[in-house]
């Protein structure tokens, strides 16, 4: 094959697409994959609640929670006198103590808080065996599901354990 035979194969072959067509696929593709991303979005952003199209709820609760406390903060509030209930709130018996905790205002006029056992922040400070409860300092703080404490000028006076003791507890005083 000579020179020029094989130019005019190559002169062939050549695409005629212009710079304008190729610049328009760009775009197309493109635009299609911005199209994704933003049903990607918009579908994740429903889903999670981030965007709604029912009425907005515009009501802000701005009461801040200082009942429920962590473990280890059990000696550590501001009141001189006071009672730290500490139960598993998932348990079966945690509506048992949810009621001990709502007639405590009227019982007693000593404040109440509450820990979660169940929460990993307080899974140190329980102990399956009755016997070695302590509530001498935070250090050595061992409790079982279902235990009062009574804290006087941040130190541990008296515990009740089970629901009958913590009710007899409280009115007592």
């Amino acid at each position: 094959m000579s020179k020029k035979n094989k130019l005019k194969k190559y002169d062939k072959v050549k695409s005629y697409s212009s710079d304008s067509d190729e610049m328009m696929r760009m775009l197309k593709v493109l635009g299609v994959v911005v199209l994704c991303l933003a049903a990607f979005y918009l579908v994740f952003a429903i889903s999670t609640g981030e965007i709604s199209f029912g009425k907005k709820d515009t009501k802000v609760n701005d009461e801040i929670q200082n009942i429920e406390i962590l473990a280890g903060t059990t000696f550590s509030r501001i009141d001189s006198e006071y009672y730290v209930l500490m139960y598993d709130f998932s348990k079966g018996d945690s509506s048992i103590y949810s009621n001990i905790y709502d007639i405590s205002g009227n019982v007693s006029s000593t404040k109440m808080y509450l820990v979660d056992l169940g929460k990993k922040f307080n899974s140190s400070y329980i102990t399956d065996d009755k016997s070695k409860v302590n509530i001498s300092d935070i250090n050595n703080l061992k409790v079982v599901n279902g235990t009062m404490i009574k804290v006087q000028d941040g130190k541990g006076v008296s515990y009740s354990i089970g629901i009958d003791d913590i009710k007899k507890e409280l009115t007592s005083n």
